[in-house]
């Protein structure tokens, strides 16, 4: 047997080129029948399986044509341009069909392909390292060369077995995932990998029964066509396995293929479920009359557009509500060849919504109630304002009377000092209702902004504050011009008084008070007032601006609603408060408040 394969061989060397260029065009016939798949992963690392064979195939065909010396050498060279990426091919082929290429990213796919991109470079070099061929032999007789390898060689050959046997295990972990159909796919990709693999184990380690002769180009070829043969009769790769097992099995959603004629081809355990028709087949049955009465979603199978829409089913005397999208499938000629339907559950989403809807229905009803009992109370409090500073203003105009009266009495010290006690206590209490109603008139007036003279509102807080001023000795000192701003007069003025008279009560003894207005900055206006008392701590900063909020009651009489009232009026105008102060006695505080420019 030997003998006679010697001389088909070697007896007429070009039939040993023919037979290699006879696989180069198998090789590109098998690439042009298997093209129209090339949308798919697997079959584009078959098609450079195929082509890195048939490089290899016809450099070794040119390799056996060639006379000279050299010239053989130069063809064995370029023949490594496609036999040093057809592990990687093989590999990237492998996980394409175990349907695992999310695991190999293109970093990952350069990062394998190193060691094939070096044995290229050393194969052109090999001349002056000799790591791929140590030696080179020619054998004149058989018109061929032998090599002895370098060590480079044996490690990118360890290299290339490893990976081919990575990709054995991709495929042979597929027999626990597909099913019988698709097994016989895995079993036809796998003797496709062994014979090629068995005869380049038996060139290399020198087990061929015809030494130096390498048959691993067109074995690979042959490979290459016994693929396509399972492509043509099992229709490989036109459907996803792994896909149809393992993921729409499992899922909690409902999916069913209709075909053009309304018929149901295919569907999930889930549906089952989801229609409570466990044990009867609704395969070949008509989709109208499996979901009777649903005709929208009936007639969205009809249209070639991907479509959304919501039905209830009442199962078991409960309402079940789902939400169904119908996509077309496509097939290779982009012609529909039929309907994707899925149905989710979302009874529970709906139930929620439905509770959700019916909750912000009673609290908008409590918002509502609350509300006018606000307002209520806002009536009540404004009018109850009202009465009382006429009552305590009585009171207080009485008790000047009743002094200036006394006055003239012998001995009527006693009932002055009551006179002038009245008289305090209406007005702390005057001065109590006055804050109230500002608060209440904020919370409730709408205004226009309009420009303000602030200089003229500013002398009548100080106005406002004479007897203040005169009683504590403040000195203060203002800008002559001051900048235009927007703003509601009488409330500004009131924010001046606050911010005049804490100044006075807080400042040193006795008060200088510094106030300024800084020019125009991203459309706002800041004024200020600095006092030179003992300043703020950053504890005490936190508790300002805040209703009822007092740091020093001791040295001054109210209840914490001034910087409150300040707050809620600058807010309403549209600006901004704050102060800034160090903490040490002697730097006192700067407050402030910003107004828009326009």
């Amino acid at each position: 047997m030997v003998v006679i394969f010697n001389y088909i061989l070697f007896e007429d060397l070009p039939r040993t080129s023919i037979i290699h260029f006879f696989t180069v065009i198998a090789a590109i016939v098998t690439i042009v029948i298997i093209y129209k798949y090339r949308i798919v992963p697997e079959v584009k690392y078959l098609i450079c399986i195929l082509a890195s064979a048939a490089i290899w195939a016809f450099t070794y065909g040119m390799e056996f044509l060639s006379s000279e010396f050299e010239e053989k050498v130069l063809w064995s060279k370029l023949s490594y341009f496609g036999i040093t990426f057809i592990p990687v091919s093989y590999f990237l082929f492998t996980k394409a069909f175990s349907q695992r290429t999310d695991l190999i990213k293109s970093g990952e796919k350069i990062l394998i392909s190193i060691i094939p991109l070096i044995t290229l470079v050393l194969i052109i070099t090999n001349d002056y390292h000799k790591l791929i061929w140590a030696e080179v032999i020619p054998d004149n007789e058989k018109n061929m060369i032998l090599y002895k390898y370098g060590i480079w060689f044996w490690l990118f050959w360890l290299y290339s077995l490893l990976i081919i046997l990575l990709g054995i295990y991709n495929l042979s972990r597929s027999f626990n995932k597909y099913t019988g159909y698709y097994n016989a796919q895995v079993i036809i990709l796998l003797l496709a990998t062994l014979i090629p693999l068995i005869g380049n184990t038996m060139y290399v380690t020198g087990l061929t029964p015809v030494p130096g002769f390498d048959l691993t180009p067109v074995l690979f070829i042959f490979s290459g066509i016994i693929i396509t043969t399972g492509i043509i009769s099992y229709g490989m790769f036109e459907l996803v396995p792994l896909a149809r097992n393992k993921l729409i099995d499992t899922m909690e959603d409902g999916v069913l293929v209709v075909n053009t004629k309304g018929i149901i081809e295919d569907h999930n355990p889930a549906l089952l479920s989801i229609l409570r028709i466990e044990g009867r087949q609704i395969i070949k049955k008509p989709l109208k009359e499996v979901f009777a009465g649903y005709n929208e979603l009936i007639n969205a199978t009809k249209n070639n557009e991907v479509e959304q829409l919501n039905i209830e089913i009442n199962l078991e005397d409960k309402n079940n509500y789902y939400q169904v999208r119908i996509s077309p499938l496509l097939n290779q000629k982009n012609i529909v060849a039929g309907h994707l339907v899925q149905i989710h559950d979302i009874t529970t989403l709906k139930q929620g919504e439905e509770k959700m809807i019916e909750t912000n229905r009673h609290l908008h009803e409590e918002i509502k109630q609350r509300g006018k009992l606000i307002d209520d109370l806002d009536a009540f409090a404004h009018t109850i304002a009202h009465e009382l500073r006429n009552s305590l203003g009585s009171i207080y105009s009485s008790s000047e009377v009743i002094k200036e009266s006394l006055s003239a009495i012998a001995d009527a010290d006693f009932l002055i000092e009551l006179s002038d006690l009245m008289r305090n206590s209406a007005q702390k209490a005057m001065h109590i209702t006055e804050e109230l109603l500002i608060l209440a008139t904020v919370r409730n007036e709408k205004i226009d902004r309009k420009p303000l003279d602030m200089k003229s509102i500013f002398h009548e807080a100080e106005n406002q504050l004479s007897g203040m001023i005169k009683e504590y000795e403040a000195r203060i000192n203002s800008p002559g011009t001051w900048p235009e701003a927007l703003g509601h007069a009488p409330w500004i003025e009131e924010v001046w008084v606050n911010y005049i008279s804490n100044a006075i009560k807080y400042g040193g003894t006795p008060p200088v008070i510094e106030v300024g207005a800084d020019q125009p900055s991203n459309n706002f206006v800041k004024f200020w007032i600095k006092d030179n008392g003992n300043g703020i701590t950053e504890d005490e900063q936190t508790k300002l601006f805040k209703e009822y909020a007092r740091l020093a009651p001791e040295k001054a009489y109210g209840y914490g609603l001034g910087l409150s009232i300040v707050k809620r009026i600058v807010d309403k105008l549209g600006g901004r408060v704050g102060m800034e102060s160090t903490g040490q006695p002697g730097e006192g505080a700067r407050f402030w408040f910003e107004l828009p420019v326009n």
